[in-house]
């Protein structure tokens, strides 16, 4: 309806449009924001809109780049930074592959855009575009067993790396790093929990907090993806190349495989996960040593990314929050007893 209280030619709030008013709005955005860099754009299109909205580009010469228009609030200033230092360091010293930060006209690769009916800035970052499919359309032995030199090869990068002034510092030492809010075992929540699985989760959080108290009581900090899971890296003609370095931080290598590991639990089922963690154990010993310093440490971690998950249902879907308690509960109960995280064979 028509607000006579408003100007007839004022753009209406993002927040009040559609999913494709919205996009529409984006698209201009991307528009104008790609008139900053040097490159004649041939034709771009949406490629997808979850938590960030990306674009893919291609230039009249033949280039293709991803355009990534950042969520407010996702990440910072100081995140993009990190990410665009590890990956022109990555671009300059090794082939990788990872994707390559391109600067605008004026040699910054950070571009804060507006446009009409967006008046908070949008944080825009462009790559160079990376072919082929997503590994997880291909969790083969062989694959996996690829995928383990190539975090293999980040880590010993990453070890003699010395990043550029102003890096980030922020850390993954515990469970929650990002500012979220920390509600999953206050009042807010109790009624999410029954008695017996309070005690649970209590329990693998305990385990967890003790688990990263010990492993930053050691040396071997260095940079790091932490999310480098099976759909953020792309298979193309054989050769693995890794993708979304936004979670750029300071941790360790087995926080990395940890993460990685639980996505690929969950991925799979039961009775595939031990041949294709071996495989991938087998691909980073080709070049590393393994990293786990005693044998439960990289399920450890893997829960810490549970507790974690289920804080973000606290957070944003509060309405499922009991029954993600109760379906998860049985898998801590045997890492609390066995210190390993598994899925029963029977899912």
């Amino acid at each position: 309806m028509y607000n006579a209280s408003m100007p007839e030619n004022m753009p209406l709030p993002f927040a009040s449009l559609t999913r494709r008013g919205k996009l529409r709005r984006l698209r201009k955005l991307a528009w104008q924001a790609l008139a900053e860099y040097d490159l004649q754009v041939a034709s771009f299109s949406l490629l997808g809109w979850f938590t960030n909205c990306l674009f893919r580009v291609r230039s009249t010469d033949g280039r293709a780049y991803v355009l990534r228009l950042g969520a407010p609030g996702w990440r910072t200033d100081a995140d993009c930074q990190a990410e665009t230092a590890w990956l022109l360091a990555l671009a300059r010293n090794t082939d990788i592959g990872a994707p390559v930060p391109q600067p605008t006209r004026n040699g910054e690769y950070i571009l804060h855009a507006t446009s009409a009916g967006i008046t908070i800035p949008v944080r825009c970052v462009l790559h160079s575009w990376i072919p082929g499919v997503n590994l997880g359309k291909h969790l083969t032995e062989p694959n996996l067993e690829k995928m383990g030199l190539l975090f293999a090869r980040l880590h010993a990068f990453s070890a003699d790396w010395t990043p550029p002034p102003g890096f980030t510092q922020r850390k993954m030492s515990r469970v929650l790093a990002r500012e979220e809010a920390d509600i999953l075992f206050t009042q807010a929540t109790a009624d999410a929990f029954t008695p017996h699985i309070r005690p649970v989760w209590e329990g693998a959080h305990q385990a967890v907090e003790a688990a990263y108290a010990r492993l930053y009581a050691q040396p071997g900090m260095r940079v790091i993806h932490h999310d480098l899971w099976h759909d953020n890296i792309k298979l193309h003609r054989g050769r693995l190349y890794p993708l979304d370095f936004e979670d750029t931080c300071w941790g360790y290598p087995i926080q990395d495989i940890a993460m990685a590991m639980q996505d690929l639990m969950q991925d799979v089922p039961a009775e595939r996960y031990e041949p294709l963690l071996a495989a991938f154990r087998q691909g980073y010993e080709s070049r590393l040593p393994w990293p786990e310093a005693y044998e439960s440490e990289m399920d450890t971690f893997r829960v810490g990314r549970m507790l974690w998950v289920a804080n973000w249902v606290a957070n944003n879907q509060r309405q499922y929050l009991a029954d993600h308690l109760e379906r998860l509960a049985p898998l801590l109960e045997r890492f609390l007893s066995t210190g390993r995280l598994r899925k029963p064979s029977q899912d």
